[in-house]
């Protein structure tokens, strides 16, 4: 199993993700111009958000501190580092396409974790909760970028 220590910096590079993705979908929901899509991308703001707090509780709760940042490996695979530059000047269905690109390394994020397997089972099912929401926003985002591909 692994120590407190351990499953914090597991979950602390999952905060980062989070965090990542919340800044991310508020910058894109600032340069689309649809009003489904700016909706959208401002509720799964709010869900980055609510998740990153949950993810903070877990770590106070292991008697570790939640980081300002994510973890160093985190930062490297970044989906959202660009985003600003990305979508400035953009058509809706590029910054859609670089929403995707983020809820990727998202999902490979989440993927990593559970892929632990001395991850506490309690943190598991904590995890998988999570990953549900974050697989599901990804493939709703996939397949948004597919339809306005064919349109």
């Amino acid at each position: 199993m692994l120590n407190n220590e351990q499953v914090a910096d597991k979950l602390n590079s999952l905060l980062g993700t989070l965090r990542d993705g919340e800044k991310g979908f508020a910058e894109a929901a600032e340069h689309v111009n649809d009003a489904q899509l700016k909706s959208l991308f401002t509720e799964r703001s709010g869900q980055r958000a609510t998740l990153a707090h949950e993810v903070e509780a877990k770590i106070t709760a292991l008697g570790e501190k939640p980081r300002d940042g994510g973890s160093v490996s985190a930062a490297l695979h970044r989906g959202w580092i660009n985003v600003r530059d990305a979508v400035t000047g953009r058509d809706d269905s590029q910054v859609v396409a670089e929403v995707e690109r983020g809820e990727d390394v998202a999902v490979d994020n989440y993927q990593d974790v559970l892929g632990e397997s001395e991850l506490p089972a309690d943190l598991r099912v904590f995890v998988e909760g999570q990953y549900a929401k974050i697989k599901a926003s990804h493939d709703e985002i996939r397949d948004l970028k597919h339809g306005m591909k064919s349109a």
